[in-house]
């Protein structure tokens, strides 16, 4: 199963790159990927759309593999 950060390397994007391109901060992306915080339903649209996964994939995805904290 692929986490957050995979599929941002799947993007071949970094951090910052994807940041900028959701409009969040690069620590705040960090967290995310870490399980740190939740994302809001619209930073969910984003990643989704940036990421090319529906938002249910990517969350379903996230919590079977932890990579967000429920």
């Amino acid at each position: 199963m692929k986490t957050l950060k995979q599929l941002r390397k799947e993007k071949k994007l970094t951090q910052g790159q994807a940041a900028n391109m959701l409009a969040i901060t690069k620590e705040y992306l960090s967290m995310l990927e870490r399980g740190e915080r939740n994302p809001s339903d619209k930073v969910k649209e984003k990643l989704a759309e940036l990421y090319g996964y529906d938002i249910e994939y990517i969350f379903l995805v996230c919590r079977e593999t932890k990579c967000l904290r429920k």
